[in-house]
């Protein structure tokens, strides 16, 4: 029977950081916690720092419901407010931000866990359409309006506390918690003992060639399921950590589905072939096109989306004739130029999927399934 970090506390929720220290499953669980909306709940500044047992309660009372997202808090919320090792830990300095116009989906929070120790988690992308458009454009961009949040977040942070600092975050999250350590006051950054980038992606060249990036791949952890797809986007230079899941493809993406063994994760031998192909053909795909090729492909297919009038990726399944009507005639809108190159790079991703197999096969590998 497969484990999941519910069955973990579970099993050891009645044993308090103090008996025994913080470890991998501890970090997801607080990763996974960001995803709670806390407007109201707790503040950015620290006049309402509460337990987690009395999040849970105002949550409950709140009648925030978050059953649409695709990573559902609650579940973990309730059962972290109702064990010893977790109902006491402090919640601090929550930030949430969205802004269309700036392309910007950011939040943030600041788990006290124990003494002298604190845990910055950057969550990840959300359901809205802003979020994702703003994942797509790390493939291009220096650094996102989100990625600079995350440093101006970890610096304030660090600053209201002495403690030692762990930093990490799921998905975009995981993206963020390395780009904040990296790029963060030079002083606060020695406090940070370990970084985790919890299937999240990685970077364009201007990050991952950085020294700043390069300095802090020391304390690093990039866990990957072993059919990553979101985690093996762009390219990280961090120590892997290979995992299982109880899922397949994207569905790995869902942090509950991350098997569980003691105080770890269930290691993998190594990567699917079907995640190797997808990464594979991916990277191929993105080396070929330039920044303006990437920036015109992204804008034009979040325009389209949102002409629609859609704002989630809820209102997308919802509203299927609506969206798809509005792609139609954002597409026969534009002019020859931009449809050309947008085929071009349609193209392009055939042609490299095409590559990539027939390079896997001139090496005697099996094709993914």
């Amino acid at each position: 029977m497969n484990m999941n970090m519910l069955d973990y506390l579970d099993w050891r929720g009645d044993i308090t950081f103090e008996e025994r220290p913080f470890n991998e499953v501890d970090n997801l669980i607080f990763s996974t916690l960001a995803y709670v909306e806390m407007e109201n709940l707790v503040s950015y500044d620290d006049k309402k720092a509460p337990t987690i047992k009395e999040l849970s309660q105002a949550y409950q009372e709140s009648g925030y419901d978050q059953s649409h997202m695709v990573i559902v808090p609650k579940h973990l919320l309730l059962k972290a407010a109702a064990s010893q090792r977790f109902r006491n830990v402090r919640v601090k300095w929550y930030i949430n931000k969205i802004d269309v116009q700036e392309q910007l989906q950011f939040s943030a929070v600041t788990f006290s866990f124990a003494k002298n120790q604190t845990y910055i988690a950057f969550r990840g992308t959300d359901n809205t359409l802003v979020g994702w458009r703003e994942d797509c454009n790390l493939s291009y961009l220096p650094s996102t309006p989100g990625q600079r949040e995350a440093v101006e977040y970890l610096n304030r942070a660090a600053k209201l506390t002495d403690d030692t600092l762990i930093v990490g975050g799921h998905s975009k999250g995981g993206n963020l918690a390395v780009y904040a350590s990296a790029f963060c006051d030079f002083a606060i950054q020695g406090r940070i003992i370990q970084i985790y980038s919890n299937d999240g992606p990685g970077f364009n060249n201007a990050v991952l060639n950085s020294p700043e990036y390069l300095s802090v791949l020391f304390k690093t952890t990039h866990i990957i399921t072993d059919s990553s797809i979101v985690g093996l986007l762009l390219s990280s230079k961090a120590k892997k950590e290979i995992i299982k899941s109880s899922a397949s493809g994207f569905e790995q993406h869902n942090p509950y589905t991350w098997n569980v063994k003691g105080t770890a994760f269930e290691k993998a031998e190594d990567l699917s072939q079907a995640s190797v192909f997808m990464n594979d053909t991916i990277e191929k795909w993105i080396s070929e096109l330039t920044d303006e090729n990437k920036k015109l492909l992204i804008n034009s297919v979040f325009d389209s989306l949102e002409s629609s009038g859609a704002t989630t990726l809820n209102d997308i399944t919802n509203k299927k004739w609506e969206v798809y009507n509005a792609v139609v005639r954002a597409i026969y809108q534009m002019n020859f130029q931009t449809k050309n190159e947008i085929g071009n790079s349609i193209r392009k991703l055939f042609e490299a999927g095409r590559d990539v197999l027939m390079n896997q096969s001139h090496k005697g590998l099996t094709p993914p399934k």
